[in-house]
């Protein structure tokens, strides 16, 4: 369910992603293309969308980074 919708999120976010190519091993930066800006705007959606707040320390390179922090912190 949550890497269902993070492949929306993506797919809203990043229009140039599509998210049928996105896997959980995909590589933020390297796969997908993320940057900074695209990073934080990754952030602030997927914040609103599960209700959850990253930490400063949160380490995210992957898909799947996302899916656990978000699965570990969701209420």
């Amino acid at each position: 369910m949550v890497f269902e919708k993070l492949k929306e999120i993506f797919g809203r976010v990043m229009p140039q992603c599509d998210p049928a190519t996105i896997t959980m091993d995909s590589v933020l930066a390297t796969d997908l293309g993320v940057d900074s800006l695209n990073m934080m705007l990754l952030a602030i959606t997927v914040e609103d969308e599960f209700k959850i707040r990253f930490s400063s320390d949160a380490k995210l390179e992957t898909v799947k980074d996302i899916v656990d922090y978000v699965e570990a912190n969701v209420k």
